[in-house]
């Protein structure tokens, strides 16, 4: 089973709830260490791996301490500055940033969008399809040129959500 950031979000809120003091999940190339003491405590509790991780989410939290050794708060921070909302194509078609060859492109780069805003269109079997962003943000990248034959399921743009 692979631990996912969506669990440890939710591990980090189910502990904030809880009375544990600790947790530690470990498997063979990974180990979570999640303690509301400081590090000089050593109490613990032990997660066997191969139970289903879903009982202990309903536990701990304060400091994330993986191989990496980062806190509670500098996992929340990183994760923060990194989330960002990947607008994907729904179809294989030709990707173009404005609604004509000659017009304004629907967005640019650092520009504020809004939900339901178009910001492409993909363009598959001579039919234009206009892509809608589905969250309100900053457009962060651009991940395709205009003009580009492009797959179902690829990553065209990222937006920062708004706060």
């Amino acid at each position: 089973m692979k631990f996912k950031i969506k669990d440890l979000e939710n591990l980090l809120v189910c502990a904030e709830r809880t009375h544990l003091n600790s947790i530690k999940i470990q498997q063979v190339e990974f180990e979570l260490l999640i303690s509301k003491e400081t590090k000089q405590s050593q109490q613990q509790l032990f997660v066997d791996p191969k139970q289903n991780i879903k009982p202990a989410i309903e536990k701990s939290k304060r400091e994330v301490v993986d191989s990496n050794t980062m806190t509670a708060t500098q996992v929340d921070e990183e994760q923060h500055q990194e989330t960002y909302f990947t607008i994907v194509s729904p179809m294989v078609g030709t990707f173009y940033r404005s609604p004509a060859p000659n017009e304004p492109y629907f967005i640019e780069l650092h520009d504020n969008v809004t939900t339901n805003q178009s910001v492409c269109i993909v363009e598959a079997m001579k039919l234009m399809n206009e892509i809608e962003a589905e969250v309100s943000g900053q457009v962060v990248e651009i991940l395709v040129e205009n003009g580009a034959i492009i797959d179902c399921g690829q990553a065209l743009m990222k937006i920062k959500p708004a706060n």
